[in-house]
């Protein structure tokens, strides 16, 4: 006989020094601070490129020019470094996409078999329930046309019948306590056999809309991947007035407010890609107290 003992599973405790970071950046300063430069990021770097230019155009500050060799290497890693993050983004969208489309695709074939079994239940239904039959034919006539682009199915729409109605009439417990006194062994276990596959499709339909909210949450990389686009095209634009046309030499005072001034828009590009990350994560994995305790989002105002 095997003498091992089972092992508990056990949850491992995030980084400390991760825990610190999510902590500053939920205070309410941050907060402000994060919001305010990613929603005013136009004005600040315009304003950024403004002063750097009056400040390097003074006569008693020549050395902030920047050499010809130093921008084109500037320019040349960032759009390096901007095409080598924005293939990364790409190609997690579009795995992403593929796992979203695959499950969508196998849960409604899921919800097809589970109505399949909900009508051969109700063309068997004893008679003890037979004032059940309304609902369950209400149920099946409003699920049997829907198809997969009809997913999810929200309560408040005027055109569709909410299928939570129709599933709490079914579990109405005053209206079967009538019947359960006098209903036979056979009947009670067709019943629980008609609960087992509703309550499936809650699951089911619970998770199209889970799936949407995937949808909705991917759709920030989208955003993400056309800004580092931009990003990189200026990049590349600026690489190659200073390398070919040499415009180093026509407008030396253009230099480092060019690259002060992109390199700051990079850096809020960046820091925007990884609030999007951080709330892809924790929607990901949001269903745990565990991980909501230590890592709130901060992009929430709760």
């Amino acid at each position: 006989m095997s003498t091992r003992k089972p092992q508990r599973l056990q949850m491992c405790e995030p980084v400390p020094g991760l825990q610190t970071l999510v902590k500053l950046s939920n205070t309410a300063l941050v907060r402000t601070v994060i919001t305010t430069v990613t929603h005013h990021q136009l004005v600040i770097v315009g304003v950024v490129f403004v002063a750097t230019l009056l400040f390097a155009m003074r006569e008693n500050a020549p050395w902030l020019t920047v050499p010809k060799q130093v921008a084109i290497e500037f320019f040349s890693a960032v759009s390096q470094s901007l095409a080598a993050l924005l293939g990364v983004l790409i190609v997690f969208l579009t795995f992403t996409s593929q796992l979203i489309a695959q499950r969508r695709h196998e849960d409604y074939y899921t919800l097809q078999i589970q109505i399949d079994q909900l009508i051969r239940l109700t063309q068997s239904l004893p008679t003890e329930l037979s004032n059940l039959d309304q609902t369950l034919i209400a149920l099946i006539n409003y699920l049997v046309p829907l198809h997969l682009k009809d997913f999810p199915i929200w309560a408040n729409s005027p055109q569709m019948l909410p299928v939570e109605k129709l599933l709490d009439n079914f579990k109405n417990e005053d209206e079967w306590a009538q019947v359960q006194p006098e209903c036979s062994l056979a009947t009670h276990l067709h019943r629980q056999q008609i609960l087992l596959v509703i309550n499936n499709m809650e699951e089911i339909l619970e998770g199209f809309s889970r799936l949407y909210n995937r949808i909705l949450e991917i759709s920030r990389f989208i955003l993400a991947i056309v800004k580092l686009s931009f990003l990189l095209g200026v990049s590349l634009l600026f690489l190659l007035l200073f390398g070919i046309i040499d415009l180093q030499r026509k407008f030396p005072d253009l230099s480092l407010p060019v690259i002060v001034s992109l390199a700051i828009w990079v850096l809020i590009a960046l820091l925007e890609l990884v609030l999007d990350t951080w709330f892809f994560y924790k929607n990901l994995y949001g269903s745990s107290s565990h991980y909501l305790r230590f890592f709130p989002n901060p992009k929430d105002p709760n």
